[in-house]
């Protein structure tokens, strides 16, 4: 609806790029023994259990850094006054008006992180993003509902047929109370 510009990244070996806490001592590798002493990590390794934590921390320090604030409602959300960036592990996505204030923002996180930048967005986190001639972007997971569908084996339950809401874009509502009934789509 706002006509917003995206970009992908992906933290390239995201976890070893994670600020380490404290100390962690390793054995040396096999062939490599030296009797008597151990190896002091200065970065984190895969396969410990607290880094993906140390990664976020590693990644929303740098964030705030350059200006985001994450959001009291989704706290893998990041705003900034001109852009807005979603995390899910080790992949961002941002949202502009502006494709520059993008890359702006991209080549800073590069200064200190290893990453990889997606030029088309087209898909995330198996969502499809379409891009519409009124510059509104459609979200789609007929991937996903369609693998669930099979794996369920309930290919041949399901009619084609309407469904009952109305097909225009939910609309932003920035002043409106926050939600705070119980719901149950079942």
């Amino acid at each position: 609806m706002l006509g917003l510009e995206t970009k992908q990244v992906d933290y390239t070996l995201a976890f070893c790029q994670a600020k380490l806490d404290d100390p962690i001592y390793i054995d040396f590798p096999q062939g490599y023994q030296q009797s008597g002493k151990v190896l002091r990590l200065k970065k984190s390794l895969y396969g410990l259990t607290v880094v993906p934590k140390l990664f976020f921390e590693t990644l929303t320090e740098a964030l705030g850094k350059r200006g985001f604030m994450a959001s009291t409602t989704d706290p893998c959300m990041f705003v900034h006054k001109d852009m807005i960036c979603l995390v899910y592990v080790d992949d961002c996505l941002f949202f502009s008006k502006d494709k520059s204030n993008i890359d702006k923002m991209i080549a800073s996180l590069a200064e200190d992180f290893d990453l990889k930048e997606e030029e088309n967005v087209a898909g995330f986190l198996g969502i499809k993003l379409n891009y519409l001639e009124d510059g509104s972007i459609q979200l789609r997971q007929d991937g996903l509902v369609n693998r669930i569908i099979a794996s369920l084996g309930l290919n041949e339950s399901f009619n084609s047929s309407a469904v009952p809401t109305d097909s225009r874009p939910l609309g932003a509502t920035i002043h409106g109370d926050p939600f705070g009934e119980e719901f149950n789509y079942w």
